[in-house]
């Protein structure tokens, strides 16, 4: 069960589903944005995601409940795919990539679909060598 430390309000570039990464946006300040991809920085977890508003309540530290979009093993650090859900971090599918963010990593193992909790340690990943 997840234990989420700081959880703050923030407006929302548009609708994000609940327990998908989201991402800090550029558009505006303390605004948010649904997670598509490693090129960003991760913000945290949504928690119930977006009201009728465009406003969203975000988990920014520790841990939080997250959809994997994938079967995932403890311990594996994660990102985001094209929905904001949490997927594998794979240096192979980077490679000469200069900025990449990871999210944190899996606290437990499941298949695709599973709300599982994920430890929140957002951080940036540099000049990834080419093959």
């Amino acid at each position: 069960m997840a234990q989420p430390g700081f959880i703050r309000n923030f407006s929302s570039e548009g609708e994000i589903p609940p327990n998908r990464l989201c991402i800090v946006s550029a558009a505006a300040d303390f605004q948010v944005a649904l997670a598509t991809g490693a090129d960003a920085m991760f913000a945290g977890v949504t928690e119930q995601g977006t009201d009728d508003h465009l406003r969203i309540d975000v988990v920014l530290t520790q841990s939080a409940p997250v959809e994997f979009g994938e079967e995932l093993v403890a311990g594996t650090p994660v990102v985001a795919d094209a929905e904001g859900k949490a997927v594998a971090f794979d240096v192979a599918n980077f490679v000469g990539a200069t900025e990449l963010y990871v999210a944190g990593w899996v606290m437990e193992d499941g298949a695709a679909g599973t709300i599982g909790d994920v430890f929140l340690n957002p951080h940036l990943v540099a000049n990834i060598p080419s093959a």
